[in-house]
């Protein structure tokens, strides 16, 4: 490879006895040149991460090589040795990992992290000059007042400041190489924007190689210069971005692509119906201390909020990381007390029910969590899980397994499924055994909090498309939270925007989407992944030439 500075030739990988498939690599061949950004993109399980582990010497003890090689700058690193590797490891090749807050050592303030980081390359260099090349990484990276970041903990730091400390270690060397792997999953679209100007630009300006997973195709439209499309360890596809985005040849590319959220047309609003919920002046105040010596902080994540949603109304509630829809959800259902305001759940008041009439209204209202691997015990099988909901509202133990047989089959799974254990099911098939779990009380509300935010775009199209079918079945109600206008718009019939725990625009999506009123709402849009293009293919919010 003339000129190339990443060079995988035909790599193969085993995977262990009684996994889904026998090669979690099958013949794999990429190249990454200096100066480029190449997006490995596919669905979960595609063997995305395995390349980028397998490039480090980082794979797991069950998967084993079988053939192929990886050149770096002309060196094969499947045949240097364990040492050479780990001199690699850091220095020329560097990777910023999916999970920032499991990849940082709590116990261990960032600056400290991050100057280990240039010390274990270069030992010679003095501590003041690594205090220093501290500070300079964290400026570059757009940490505010950097000086003082280096001595936080991972804790007080946001997701996107925590993802901004792992790309300042991984710079900390200026590696050749730059591998990020999923770096904006789950974060906030303005944090998402931010992150992946931060990417471009620092590899526009190092003239790093970048190898960028992702499974979001938006993201791939902002940043790609060269893109491979990785399917059950096999490259499907691989070319310019221009040629993938305009011209995909493969139907596994065009699937990826159809799965994008916010494509269809933004649903019309109804007329007016009987109000369900009604939430009036709604307070809530967290007060923090972060660190010993630190003051106290007021964080307002309710100030006063009026919101009524409507019997069959989709009502979707977006907002930035920190901005209180999560807040609002528990205080809806009183998994965490209001300090101040009503909840008005046709008519009666939840603030003061009594144990007994709360026990049934969380029957009636009942919640999918963000997270599907938290949300289901693990030494349960997953109709267990099911069951006991139906069992602890008096019926019978036979009957309420023969429900949780009959949503498995509803939400798309075999009922064989019912003796299984979370952990033999992808986080797609996870989140559809809690979205069962749930309707398995027959409820007339249901909320879903980030249902879809650490899924990949596939597998939340489909998720997306269940909860639209399931509600045009069931008459339900439903309260979607989200970060992520495009899949605001794929669900919602009205969109309320919230900052800083207030509402700052209430409109139907159709409105919002042709004539936001709210700066904020604008710039929401203007951050979502992949406008730009999707604006040029006329997949765009009409008025705003912005895709969302």
């Amino acid at each position: 490879m003339s000129g190339g500075l990443l060079s995988i030739q035909s790599l193969s990988l085993a995977l262990p006895e009684g996994a889904d498939r026998k090669k979690a690599l099958d013949a794999v061949s990429l190249d990454v040149r200096p100066n480029e950004i190449v997006c490995l993109v596919g669905e979960s399980g595609s063997g995305k991460s395995m390349i980028a582990h397998a490039i480090l010497d980082l794979l797991p003890r069950k998967v084993r090589y079988l053939d192929g090689d990886i050149v770096f700058n002309g060196k094969k690193l499947t045949e240097a040795p364990a040492g050479e590797i780990r001199r690699l490891r850091g220095s020329d090749l560097a990777m910023i990992f999916q999970e920032p807050l499991t990849a940082l050592n709590p116990l261990q303030r960032v600056g400290e992290q991050v100057a280990e980081a240039i010390y274990t390359h270069r030992s010679d260099v003095s501590a003041k000059s690594i205090s220093q090349r501290v500070i300079e990484l964290f400026s570059q990276v757009g940490l505010p007042d950097p000086a003082a970041a280096v001595s936080a903990f991972p804790f007080q730091l946001s997701g996107g400041q925590r993802q901004r400390v792992m790309i300042a270690m991984a710079l900390a060397n200026d590696p050749a190489l730059l591998i990020a792997d999923e770096p904006t999953t789950a974060l906030d679209v303005t944090t998402q924007r931010q992150i992946l100007d931060l990417i471009r630009s620092l590899q526009a300006e190092r003239g790093m190689g970048v190898l960028f997973i992702t499974h979001d195709i938006g993201v791939v439209a902002d940043i790609a210069h060269r893109v491979v499309v990785l399917r059950h360890g096999k490259v499907v596809e691989q070319g310019t971005a221009s040629e993938i985005l305009n011209n995909p040849r493969d139907a596994y590319t065009r699937q990826l692509m159809d799965a994008i959220p916010g494509r269809g047309h933004v649903r019309a609003g109804g007329g007016e119906k009987t109000a369900l919920l009604q939430i009036s002046d709604l307070r809530k105040t967290f007060v923090v201390k972060q660190g010993l010596f630190a003051k106290y902080r007021r964080v307002d994540a309710a100030a006063g909020l009026e919101l009524s949603i409507s019997k069959g109304e989709t009502l979707a509630v977006v907002g930035e990381s920190g901005s209180g829809k999560s807040t609002l959800a528990r205080m809806i259902l009183r998994l965490i007390d209001a300090d101040s305001g009503q909840v008005l759940f046709n008519g009666e008041d939840v603030r003061g029910m009594g144990r007994v009439a709360l026990r049934e209204y969380r029957r009636r209202a009942q919640i999918v969590f963000q997270d599907p691997y938290a949300s289901l015990d693990p030494r349960l099988r997953v109709g267990d899980s099911i069951a006991r909901g139906p069992i602890a509202f008096g019926s019978p133990r036979r009957e309420a397994e023969a429900t949780a047989r009959k949503w498995l089959e509803r939400v798309g799974l075999d009922a064989s499924a019912f003796d299984r254990f979370p952990h033999e099911f992808s986080g797609g098939q996870r989140q559809r055994i809690c979205i069962a779990r749930a309707l398995a009380l027959d409820p007339e509300f249901l909320i879903a909090d980030e249902a879809v935010s650490a899924l990949d775009v596939s597998v939340q199209a489909q998720v997306l498309k269940l909860l639209s079918d399931l509600k045009a079945q069931m008459g339900l109600t439903m309260l979607f939270i989200t970060h992520d206008l495009r899949v605001a718009r794929e669900i919602a019939d009205r969109i309320v925007v919230m900052r800083n725990g207030c509402i700052v625009e209430d409109a139907p999506a159709e409105t919002l989407f042709s004539s936001p009123t709210e700066d904020y709402t604008r710039s929401l849009l203007a951050a979502v992944p992949g406008r730009k293009f999707f604006a040029d293919q006329d997949i765009t919010a009409t008025g705003t030439g912005i895709h969302a």
